[in-house]
């Protein structure tokens, strides 16, 4: 599916011009286009509570749709996907991949992201943000000094909970324990191959197989305009943010929009436009490598080699498994998969997280940097003992399983995903023109290292263990599979998993990197304090700065990015 733009902002634009007065503006000014997880509602509302007297404009690409059906409501985000409020940053062909372009959908609304993806809450395992501060040079991105951040943002769903790990005051409620007519006998298969029963995935420990949390309410989504206040902040829909003005200092002074209208920024501008949109604007503002500038007319106001690079997403593999008495209402689609409380939330009630064979890993990273003659150092993140390499559930429903491969939505199937947590392929966005209308070129080079490869083969081979179980053929007939492919067991050839990854693997629309955080100017895109390498007053707050992948789904660790980055905005505003 891919949405078109044009029109629809072009449209807004003239339904809702922005008012003369605030042509000058005593800054913080948030451009806030379409993107994966963005955090402008979330960033602005915190930083409006930390100022005396705020002075703040949001800038939305897409209209306010807080109270659409759709956004509202927890099984919706595919239909959502079919409309104008979501968009599509298909990839270019993946030679690869059969040489298919995935589908990256992102929220084109208020809210951004939040308002249209599947509600997951999942914290990254500890050592992954330990990593993360390691690499930026300051202890902040640290899973202990993050984590207040993370505690802020939550309201945890079980109030006799871990209070040293878990929030109870947030603006975002979470939940779990949901339970379904299979809820024992999945359980009991994870556990059967060896996984550890742990309480809970999000207190830093994450290797075992935990209950599956999300952020729903009362079977509503809790998208960001929804849940942070947005008084007094100046929110102008529909408007296309062109570039970020810099004067001759580099200092962001404001923002230009698709019409040549613009905005002045007294103090800050802070971009917030998700792993796809970060980067572009970014390049039409003139700030990005010379190779993409030069290509598209545009003037170099900052040689930044970063933009763009280190793109990596959660590659997945879904299968369909036929279940042996569908009649007994055990999936979605089932008439008898009817009481209310199924329709409160995605249909899951366990995740898995794995970790591959340190030697295998390293082996294969070898073989990936031979031709540039590097050493794989013990430090590398994927060689850390506790790291987590995969993700493994199971679904009450058909999941996107790609392609041709089609099951019908009537109770008969259940379905698995293998995520891909630590890829080791790296892809980019580069601009199709400078009309900042156009959706950049989106290039993820997915499954192209050997190391993901093997990785991904180990967490198909465990998920073929999962249902050979004794607790999983109590229910589960076997697998369906597309027309023309093997059944995929646990002794699965390389090539047989290989093929299907390459003709029906999905991402999970979880783009990140583009801006990465980093030391220096020709590896990074930010400092640890967010700040653009080159530039002043200007700064990047979505998981475009990510440095690599992380181990769980982004939205709990965006969260606490927007909650950190408005305390720092604050701090130096005093």
């Amino acid at each position: 599916m891919q949405s078109s733009t044009s029109s629809s902002s072009a449209a807004a634009l003239q339904v809702n011009p922005i008012p003369s007065e605030y042509n000058i503006l005593p800054l913080p000014l948030l451009p806030s286009n379409a993107s994966w997880l963005r955090l402008g509602c979330a960033l602005t509302s915190r930083l409006r509570s930390f100022l005396s007297k705020p002075s703040i404009a949001l800038i939305e690409r897409g209209p306010d749709e807080t109270d659409h059906p759709l956004v509202v409501n927890p099984l919706a985000a595919p239909q959502l996907a079919q409309t104008d409020l979501v968009v599509n940053y298909q990839t270019s062909p993946q030679p690869q991949l059969d040489n298919r372009q995935l589908n990256n959908f992102a929220g084109r609304l208020l809210s951004g992201s939040s308002a249209a993806n599947y509600g997951a809450w999942i914290r990254a395992p500890a050592s992954d943000y330990d990593w993360w501060a390691d690499q930026v040079g300051n202890a902040r991105w640290s899973y202990k000094e993050l984590l207040p951040y993370m505690r802020r943002t939550e309201s945890h769903y079980n109030s006799e909970g871990d209070a040293e790990q878990h929030g109870f005051q947030g603006p975002i409620h979470t939940t779990s324990g949901r339970p379904y007519p299979l809820r024992e006998p999945v359980h009991n298969a994870f556990l059967q191959v060896g996984f550890r029963d742990i309480p809970d995935l999000n207190a830093g420990d994450a290797l075992g197989v935990a209950p599956w949390t999300e952020n729903w309410k009362d079977g509503a989504r809790q998208h960001s305009s929804k849940v942070f206040d947005l008084s007094d902040v100046q929110i102008i829909t529909g408007a296309v943010v062109s570039r970020v003005i810099l004067n001759d200092d580099k200092l962001a002074i404001g923002i230009e929009t698709l019409h040549g209208r613009r905005l002045r920024a007294r103090r800050e501008v802070i971009i917030s436009c998700g792993a796809h949109k970060t980067p572009q604007l970014l390049m039409l503002s003139g700030i990005g490598p010379t190779d993409q500038l030069e290509k598209n007319g545009i003037q170099q106001l900052v040689e930044s080699p970063a933009v763009g690079r280190n793109h990596f997403d959660h590659i997945a593999l879904h299968q369909a498994w036929k279940l042996k008495d569908p009649e007994r209402g055990l999936a979605l689609g089932s008439p008898a998969f009817s009481k209310p409380e199924y329709m409160l939330g995605f249909p899951v009630e366990w995740v898995a997280t794995d970790a591959v064979p340190s030697a295998m890993i390293k082996a294969a990273l070898n073989e990936d940097t031979k031709s540039q003659q590097e050493v794989v150092l013990e430090s590398h993140p994927n060689l850390m003992p506790s790291c987590a390499h995969l993700g493994l559930l199971i679904a009450y429903a058909p999941l996107n399983l790609g392609g041709d491969y089609d099951v019908p939505l009537d109770g008969s199937h259940v379905s698995s995903g293998v995520l891909l947590y630590k890829p080791t392929s790296r892809g980019r966005i580069t601009l199709a023109s400078a009309d900042p209308q156009s959706e950049p070129i989106v290039d993820p080079r997915c499954y192209s290292t050997l190391a993901d490869k093997e990785m991904l083969r180990v967490g198909v081979r465990k998920m073929g263990q999962i249902m050979e179980t004794a607790a999983a053929l109590d229910f589960i007939e076997g697998e369906t599979v597309p027309k023309g492919m093997p059944v995929l067991t646990s002794s699965a050839s390389d090539k047989d998993i290989d093929d299907r990854v390459r003709a029906y693997s999905e991402v999970w629309h979880h783009s990140a990197g583009t801006a990465r955080m980093g030391r220096d100017i020709q590896n990074a895109v930010v400092d640890a304090e967010l700040r653009v390498h080159g530039a002043k007053n200007l700064r990047v707050a979505d998981a475009s700065v990510f440095p690599g992948p992380i181990s769980a789904t982004p939205q709990a660790t965006v969260y606490a990015i927007a909650e950190l980055a408005a305390e720092m905005i604050a701090q130096d505003a005093l």
